[in-house]
């Protein structure tokens, strides 16, 4: 059966979807979040007097094709700097759980000139560690100062609108304006050039495959474009109302005060959601009623009644019904628990070097196993060696400063992901990695290579090799093999291993390790054989 693409508006950069948005849907609901207990709703009107506001900010203090990191929490005014930014500067998207020294480097390398912090942030540009450039400006957006900025209630909302519409017309939607940090398909850190065009078709290919009712959630970190581009950017192209989760530890509790009808997520979080209902289900000693609710389910569906919210509405949100996965495979089990409990699991693949998405699972073609549809503005193709080739307006415009590493990506003006697949032309399956990446079950990517040159710079360490295992049948973690030169020495492993990770990032840092009495194994090129460790799972 043949499922058409849907219908949507027509968008190329960011000035005409604000200001469509400003012409159809002011007094909607953009935005829903809660603070301290407190529900607040801005509409799209206000959402854009306040981006106006920054933006005419940024003139006024001569501030046009700059590079403007964003160092920050998940928070509302994420996505007005960031929109603010895009039209006439470079918006550059910050991990907010790098190390100090990681922020120097990036600030460094990519030629950050206003880094903007907050409260929560802004002590890893404080210490010794962060090496601040001569031309770096640094701003507070929780500074009183800066607060003024976009919470002028003074300010004539329609007049500093249309001025800001005026300024930011003949924005050029294939300029660079967008530089987003990945660890690519071969593993180091790279800056992503990405344009409004790139972001702009790549969220309206999501809204081409599936049908976003209201409302929508968002809790992944902004930073990541998956985060940003499909679970916030596509719902404000779409004219609807997002929701926002500010801090992890309120998920559950936003989920069932905003009720929402679809997010975007990661295999941790999915997994991770469904455990801890089962546990619930548990703890209650209410497991043979939960299996026969299932059964009675499974049953009324044969005839086309569908009892599943009824029974199950009430476990996470009654109005949820889907959750795309993304930056990592999901387990196929959950499809089918959560299926079980009136929850469609959509699977998307994508890259940063593609704004991110290629491919997204439809509601009518939902293919189990597959990495979803892939998206109507791009072709896909297979090289001979198995590798999936991507073409089309949303990739990227190269690695910044790196036209070597760009031109080593390029095939015939085809982007090679690094994945190993096949497709059949609409639906792609990804089949493995090219290389030897590690993708962790929060969509972390994690060079190998980059933690065994730091073990095996300990001097008593001969060799090593990092792999990802699971932990109680769920958790991927960074677990290390070290054999030793010296046996003796192995008593202050621990805590060599343990100053190694006091400097990486949290989703880097070596979770556990064992010391092998043997070599590990070698090809005949004197290699290490990755493949004979990497699947042995505990």
């Amino acid at each position: 059966m043949d499922y058409p693409y849907l219908d949507t508006v027509i968008y190329d950069n960011f000035y005409e979807m604000l200001k469509g948005r400003y012409e159809t849907k002011a007094k909607t609901t953009a935005i829903r979040f809660m603070d301290k207990e407190q529900i607040t709703d801005i509409s799209y009107e206000e959402m854009i007097k306040e981006t106006s506001l920054i933006g005419l900010y940024f003139k006024k203090q001569g501030i046009e094709g700059k590079h403007i990191g964003i160092f920050s929490e998940n928070r509302y005014e994420y996505i007005t700097i960031y929109m603010a930014t895009v039209m006439k500067n470079v918006i550059v998207p910050l991990d907010k759980e790098m190390t100090s020294k990681n922020l120097s480097d990036c600030v460094k390398n990519f030629d950050v000139d206003y880094l903007l912090v907050t409260d929560e942030t802004k002590q890893k540009t404080e210490n010794d560690e962060f090496s601040k450039p001569d031309n770096l400006k640094i701003l507070n957006i929780d500074d009183e100062d800066f607060k003024k900025v976009f919470k002028d209630e003074s300010a004539d909302k329609e007049k500093c609108i249309e001025e800001f519409f005026e300024y930011v017309k003949d924005t050029d939607k294939d300029r660079f304006a967008v530089l987003a940090s990945t660890s690519g398909t071969d593993g180091a850190m790279k800056g992503v050039m990405l344009s409004q065009y790139n972001v702009i078709t790549n969220i309206r290919g999501t809204l081409e495959n599936n049908v976003l009712k209201n409302p929508t959630f968002a809790f992944l970190p902004m930073n990541h474009t998956y985060g940003f581009n499909p679970c916030i950017l596509a719902t404000i192209y779409n004219g609807t109302t997002l929701c926002l989760n500010l801090k992890t530890k309120y998920l559950l509790r936003d989920l069932r005060t905003f009720n929402p009808f679809f997010f975007g997520a990661v295999p941790m979080v999915i997994e991770g959601m469904y455990d801890s209902i089962i546990r619930e289900v548990k703890k209650q000693n209410k497991e043979k009623t939960f299996n026969r609710a299932i059964k009675i389910c499974k049953f009324f569906r044969k005839f086309g009644i569908d009892l599943r919210h009824l029974f199950f509405g009430k476990l996470i949100c009654k109005n949820l019904r889907l959750v795309v996965n993304g930056g990592a495979a999901l387990n196929a089990d959950y499809v089918q628990k959560y299926d079980e409990i009136g929850i469609t699991i959509l699977n998307g693949y994508g890259l940063t070097e593609c704004s991110p998405t290629i491919a997204v699972s439809r509601t009518g073609n939902n293919v189990v196993g597959s990495a979803g549809t892939i998206m109507k503005n791009i072709d896909v193709k297979i090289a001979e060696d198995g590798e999936i080739l991507v073409k089309g307006p949303c990739v990227m415009l190269g690695y910044y400063k790196n036209e070597e590493a760009t031109k080593a990506i390029m095939r015939d003006g085809y982007l090679a992901t690094g994945d190993i697949g096949h497709t059949d032309g609409k639906v792609i399956f990804v089949t493995g990695r090219k290389k030897n990446l590690i993708i962790l079950e929060n969509g972390k990517n994690v060079p190998p290579e980059l933690l065994e040159s730091k073990i095996n710079s300990i001097p008593y360490v001969k060799e090593s090799i990092v792999v990802s295992r699971k932990v109680n049948d769920r958790s991927n973690i960074l677990y290390a093999i070290i054999v030793l030169h010296d046996e003796e020495k192995e008593e202050f492993l621990k805590d060599d291993i343990a100053s190694i990770n006091k400097d990486l990032p949290s989703y880097m840092q070596i979770t556990d390790f064992e010391v092998s009495k043997e070599e590990l194994q070698k090809n005949s090129s004197k290699k290490i054989i990755r493949s004979v460790y990497a699947n042995k799972n505990e």
